[in-house]
């Protein structure tokens, strides 16, 4: 079996994806996996992909493919000469990455159902999200879908298992008094300000350890009292996620890291779906959302809100909690 796999886009839904892969790795060792990713992800699959076969390429270039038609050609060139035999489309792919997999896959391509994009008929299967369904959950289903159909096999669990990332971070140790920030995140409606994250860690930074992981969209002083953390690759960020007793952020890449290796986080979750809750480990988290909000959650479970919708109090998801709310959370879940 020749299997190409489509997944370009950020961290956090590649960390929720990852079981799939890996699960599909071990379950069908001999099959031949081609996966197409971002390449600030590829770290997360390199254990269960080969090098030759893990193809990257940034999401957003891909989604506007269409516009260069020379090397839209040269991707359906490039994946044809693998010959594949079965296609997986990712449930959040673009409309071009939907059109490489029919136009390059094999006779069986499955993928999400209820999809906002522009080119339909790409799938020969598709699976609707059950409304109980977390994104996670909806990735393990499609995957059963695809190796049902496949070979017809009923060996696959019933449930996603966490990811692992243990050739990310070895042997990492949990230090019992170290709380890691980390303020960013890819939408500017899912953060809390960034004043507030600095204030908040200086505070904690009294009696704890605080190390500070810097987001490139959100640049800023160091917090007083507070440790640069190192997170210039994948690897290095999750072994900070992995070495810490708390994770505090919003709900981002991070926070999925976090759940995947069982640190324990505190989460500004504000708009975000409830599908993005942890999968994992989600007994560790507090995720503060603000009560009474008729509003929450503006985002769906396939499509974020491009703006807030509360014109009488916008960010009021975000900016009703006080520094010292979330300090409080983060006390209780440092006592447990």
């Amino acid at each position: 079996m020749n299997l190409a796999i489509f997944k370009t886009n950020h961290l956090g839904d590649n960390v929720v994806f990852l079981p799939v892969v890996q699960t599909l790795r071990r379950l069908r060792p001999t099959w031949r996996i081609t996966l197409l990713t971002a390449p600030h992800v590829a770290e997360l699959y390199q254990a269960a992909i080969a090098p030759e076969n893990l193809l990257t390429v940034d999401p957003e270039h891909l989604k506007r493919a269409w516009r260069r038609p020379w090397e839209l050609l040269g991707w359906t060139q490039r994946l044809r000469t693998r010959r594949f035999d079965a296609c997986l489309v990712s449930y959040d792919q673009s409309s071009v990455a939907h059109a490489l997999a029919r136009i390059t896959g094999g006779r069986t391509r499955v993928g999400a159902a209820g999809l906002r994009i522009r080119l339909r008929g790409t799938l020969t299967h598709e699976i609707a999200r059950a409304a109980d369904w977390s994104v996670a959950k909806w990735n393990w289903e499609t995957a059963r879908a695809l190796v049902a159909h496949i070979d017809g096999a009923a060996d696959w669990p019933a449930e996603p298992p966490p990811p692992d990332l243990a050739h990310l971070a070895p042997a990492t140790v949990r230090q019992p008094r170290r709380i890691v920030v980390h303020a960013g995140s890819k939408s500017p409606m899912t953060r809390w300000p960034r004043a507030q994250f600095a204030a908040l860690a200086t505070r904690l930074a009294r009696d704890h350890e605080v190390r500070w992981i810097d987001a490139p969209e959100i640049p800023g002083p160091l917090p007083a009292g507070t440790q640069a953390c190192p997170s210039r690759t994948l690897g290095e960020l999750v072994q900070v996620v992995a070495g810490a007793s708390l994770l505090i952020g919003n709900n981002s890449g991070p926070m999925h890291i976090a759940t995947a290796v069982g640190t324990p986080g505190v989460i500004i979750s504000g708009p975000s779906a409830r599908v993005w809750d942890p999968t994992w480990h989600a007994e560790k988290f507090q995720l503060l959302r603000t009560p009474g909000l008729a509003c929450l959650p503006c985002d769906r479970a396939l499509r974020a809100a491009p703006t807030c919708q509360n014109t009488v109090e916008p960010f009021a998801c975000m900016h009703r909690w006080s520094v010292e709310a979330v300090e409080a959370a983060c006390r209780r879940a440092l006592a447990t």
